[in-house]
């Protein structure tokens, strides 16, 4: 019952997202376009990538609202803030895409693919990336229908989440650099990258706008932790185990990267001897062979699955105490624990 209330509540947002999305954007084409037509290309491949996706985030954040007691009279607040948060994380796929040498997002060119020289490429996805994250402060900073208070607080939450999602890029590419593996510097940019972003910014944002106070600001973030967490297994599992044209990103592509997920951690704790050698000759060499690839899906499918699988329930059980311990409308809370359910058991 709780999963079909959160499947309901995404797909309504997913509307009111897209509309408003599309609406925004096409402001910016003329706005792009008065300065000159050479970044007609750029606006394009925008325009393009922005197109589908989950919309999470945004949904997210019009959770937040109704879960600090947000008034529905007031929707259109945070309405924007939602397709603040989208081109927020637009923003963030475009120079993550480049970041991560993937050619294809939402089955379109990335923005670096789309130029012959790879400088070129660079230079534009980091602009056009940049372009989403000022588009953002625009957004937010003229949000109305509110305290100025209300708006400022909400400035502050994206700020602060904004610095650290790039902390944890520059230590995710530090790590990688280095060789170096430490569970607990890997678990923290897991953290920082998809618990803190993915969930606790968006809700924070939402609550923000309706007048939450420290203290529920603080039972949000413990809450948006383990909704994180749970997101973030799951899209491990899809980035091994997924379809690309349901998921929208090439599949196998963390696999290539040398990407340190949390299938990789359990991998190191339960995979012995030969496998466990023959798992890190793949692991993140981009010149492994069909062969070597599917072996290292079919090993990861037998030994590690279940048991990462498991550890997204027990964020579900955990986030699920969470919200027992809140005050809201029943509704409200179905929604919230149907969102934990779809987070484990998404395609996409």
């Amino acid at each position: 019952m709780s999963k079909v209330k959160a499947l309901e509540f995404v797909r309504d947002w997913r509307e009111l997202g897209d509309q408003g999305i599309s609406a925004f954007l096409a402001d910016k084409e003329k706005e792009m376009g008065s300065v000159s037509p050479h970044l007609e290309k750029v606006w394009q491949a925008i325009k393009e990538l922005s197109i589908g996706g989950k919309r999470l985030r945004g949904a997210l954040t019009y959770l937040g609202y109704l879960m600090a007691g947000g008034e529905a009279k007031h929707k259109e607040v945070v309405i924007k803030a939602g397709v603040a948060m989208e081109i927020f994380h637009l923003g963030l796929l475009i120079q993550d895409d480049f970041m991560d040498r993937d050619q294809s997002r939402r089955g379109v060119k990335t923005v670096h693919a789309r130029h012959k020289d790879p400088h070129m490429g660079a230079v534009t996805a980091i602009l056009a990336g940049d372009y989403c994250y000022a588009w953002t402060s625009e957004i937010l900073s003229g949000i109305g229908s509110v305290s100025p208070s209300r708006v400022l607080q909400a400035v502050e939450v994206w700020s602060k989440y904004f610095r650290r999602v790039g902390y944890g890029q520059t230590l995710d590419m530090l790590v990688g650099e280095r060789g170096e593996e430490k569970r607990e510097e890997i678990l923290q940019v897991l953290s920082i990258k998809s618990g803190e972003y993915s969930c606790v910014l968006p809700i924070l944002l939402g609550a923000s706008l309706a007048g939450a106070e420290t203290k529920l600001i603080k039972k949000f973030t413990e809450l948006g932790l383990e909704l994180g967490w749970a997101f973030q297994i799951r899209d491990d599992i899809l980035g091994m185990f997924g379809q690309d044209e349901v998921t929208g990103k090439p599949t196998g592509s963390d696999l290539r990267e040398g990407k340190q997920t949390l299938l990789v951690l359990k991998a190191r704790d339960l995979l012995t001897g030969e496998e466990r050698v023959r798992f890190e000759e793949v692991l993140g060499n981009r010149e492994a062979g069909e062969v070597e690839r599917r072996w290292v899906t079919e090993i990861m499918r037998r030994e590690v699955l279940a048991s990462v699988e498991a550890e997204a329930r027990e964020h579900v059980e955990k986030g699920k105490e969470i919200i027992k311990s809140l005050k809201m409308p029943k509704s409200t809370s179905l929604i919230i624990e149907g969102m934990f359910d779809l987070m484990i058991t998404r395609n996409s």
